[in-house]
């Protein structure tokens, strides 16, 4: 109502706006939102969230792909949120090769490109979300309908469209026996050597579609007659379609006797994604050994009295050389061990009482040097593997959907720093 200084008044009738479900943003399929964009003369550009598989075991690998889909103008384009995925271990997946291709889409013809790929691995069972990421694209809308010169006349516009979300149903392992990793996973052992009457010496290769970043080493079936060690030998990551890891490790084994000696097999549970567990063996190998302890060092014979000073310069001639290869070798290894101690100190800085302490100190720890730390979270490179599986642990942590182990953390810190 509207109040005159003459006591005048004029009324204006309400308007009523009527306020309709976007259809649009709540499907994943092309045909679907092609059609409810043109009704709404919206310009048919759109994202689309596909997933693989619907249902999976927790710790199984679903791969999820965002695709575009086009019958406009586009002058640029390029993503603008990126989900955190709190709810899943992230494997990037490479689609710079991706090639667009010619579609038709309800009777129109649109080009289709993938603009992420990535392998999701659930943490926890359950209904998991996994949300949208946008898309920011300018398009070059025609102008001067009519007119002979307006295909070449016409304005830039700005557009914006998101993903509708996917759900994954995450089931929990099946009752029984804890399995080390869920997937198509093969686990294979060279032969066992001794050299010297040193360590027996083996390595273990375990491979397949699955998460094997935090997979424990295959136990032995029974006790080994010796001690053992077992030193790490990385993981390597393989991006062709899916995420296939491959973990090594090396056993030393030290015999207790000599003789005869019996390596008892390797085994490891898995859970097969048709839900069947598995033991993945390495069957037992038998070869004569000899014992550290056995193997006996002879002592340096003495000086023999009365020998000439050119026989004791002879004698001490291999003496020097050991001396030289020790100079030589520490010569070698000397930056080796002083880039080792700087990444060990910088490790021990980033790391803080809580994940969200932890993350700041590492996001400025990067930048300091230049690096952005959102650019490196879509690498697809080794720092940017190393990158993602820390946020991947802190932000699960910081969420409280997995306790992650001061070790863990130390050790993630640590494999980025080692990568920068």
């Amino acid at each position: 109502m509207l109040h005159g200084a003459d006591g005048q008044v004029e009324t204006l009738a309400p308007v009523s706006i009527q306020v309709l479900p976007d259809l649009a943003a709540g499907s994943n399929d092309p045909q679907r939102i092609l059609h409810e964009l043109l009704a709404t003369g919206r310009d048919p550009i759109f994202i689309v969230a596909e997933a693989d598989k619907s249902s999976v075991f927790a710790g199984e690998q679903v791969i999820v792909t965002w695709t575009i889909y086009n019958a406009t103008n586009v002058q640029q384009h390029g993503i603008g949120e990126i989900p955190k995925l709190a709810d899943f271990w992230v494997e990037e997946l490479d689609t710079r090769n991706e090639a667009a291709q010619q579609v038709f889409v309800g009777g129109l013809s649109m080009q289709r490109l993938v603009i992420r790929r990535v392998a999701l691995f659930p943490l926890r069972s359950g209904t998991l979300t996994v949300d949208p990421i946008s898309l920011d694209a300018q398009i070059m809308k025609r102008t001067g309908i009519g007119n002979p010169f307006g295909l070449f006349e016409g304005a830039v516009v700005d557009v914006h469209r998101r993903a509708s979300p996917l759900t994954v149903e995450a089931r929990p392992i099946p009752p029984g026996p804890p399995v080390a990793a869920v997937g198509d996973i093969s686990l294979q052992c060279s032969t066992p050597v001794q050299k010297n009457g040193g360590p027996v010496s083996m390595d273990v290769v375990m491979s397949g579609a699955a998460n094997l970043r935090a997979v424990p080493p295959p136990a032995f079936a029974r006790a080994v007659d010796g001690s053992v060690q077992i030193t790490e030998g990385g993981v390597s990551v393989q991006r062709r379609g899916e995420v296939v890891m491959t973990r090594r490790w090396r056993f030393l084994i030290f015999p207790a006797t000599s003789g005869m000696f019996v390596i008892p097999p390797l085994t490891t549970p898995i859970l097969t994604p048709a839900g069947v567990r598995r033991e993945l063996r390495c069957e037992q190998r038998a070869l004569i050994v000899q014992s550290v302890d056995a193997a006996a060092i002879q002592p340096h014979a003495a000086p023999v009295a009365g020998s000439t000073p050119r026989e004791a310069a002879r004698r001490s001639l291999p003496f020097a050389g050991m001396a030289a290869a020790i100079l030589i070798v520490l010569a070698i290894a000397w930056p080796r061990i002083a880039r080792a101690r700087r990444i060990r100190g910088d490790a021990h800085a980033l790391v803080r009482e809580s994940p969200a302490e932890t993350r700041a100190a590492v996001d400025e720890w990067l930048s300091a040097r230049g690096l952005d730390p959102a650019a490196i979270l879509r690498e697809t490179s080794e720092r940017g593997d190393a990158y993602r599986a820390l946020r991947s642990l802190l932000d699960a942590a910081e969420r409280e959907r997995l306790i992650a182990e001061p070790d863990d953390v130390r050790r993630r810190v640590r494999d980025l720093v080692t990568s920068v």
